[in-house]
C-alpha cells in the first residue's frame, strides 16, 4: 500500500515541482499508506486525505493535472466526477480497474471532453488512459 503515492511523489522530487493529494477510504489502508510517503522522504510533497475519498475529493487545493483512479470498479466515475472540475486540459486520468462500460462510454465519448483508450501494454486488464481535452 502506498506504492503508487511513492513512484508520483519521487517523480515530483525529481522534476521540480507539484504536490499529490492522495485520498485513501479506509482507516487501515490509509494509516498503511501515510507511512510509506514518510519512510521514503517524500512526505513534505503528500497531503494525505483519510476517511471517506468520495467525499474529500471535493477540495483537492488547486487545479490537477494527473488522476490516478486506483480503486474498486464501481468507484471511476465517482472519483472523476467530484474533480472534473478541477482537471486542466491535456491532464491525464489514469484508471486502473476500469471495467464497467458506463465509466468506459463516459471517458471514451468526445462530447465529454475526452480522449481515451485502454492501455495498449495491458488491454484486457482494466487500465485505461485518458486525456481532458476542455
Amino acid at each position: 500500500m502506498g506504492i503508487s503515492t511513492i513512484y508520483l511523489a519521487a517523480a515530483l522530487r525529481d522534476n521540480g515541482d507539484g504536490h499529490l493529494n492522495r485520498h485513501r477510504a479506509g482507516a487501515r489502508k490509509g494509516s498503511a499508506g501515510a507511512r510509506q510517503p514518510r519512510r521514503a522522504g517524500l512526505s513534505d510533497l503528500v497531503d494525505i486525505r483519510e476517511g471517506d475519498a468520495l467525499g474529500t475529493l471535493g477540495d483537492v487545493g488547486g487545479e490537477v493535472d494527473l488522476l490516478l483512479i486506483d480503486g474498486a470498479f464501481s468507484f471511476y466515475l465517482p472519483v472523476l466526477k467530484p474533480v472534473e472540475p478541477r482537471l486542466e486540459p491535456g491532464a491525464v486520468v489514469l484508471g486502473e480497474n476500469a471495467f464497467e462500460p458506463e465509466d468506459l462510454d463516459y471517458v471514451r465519448n468526445p462530447a465529454n471532453g475526452y480522449v481515451s483508450q485502454p492501455l495498449p501494454i495491458d488491454e484486457g486488464n482494466g487500465n485505461e488512459f485518458t486525456v481532458r481535452t476542455l
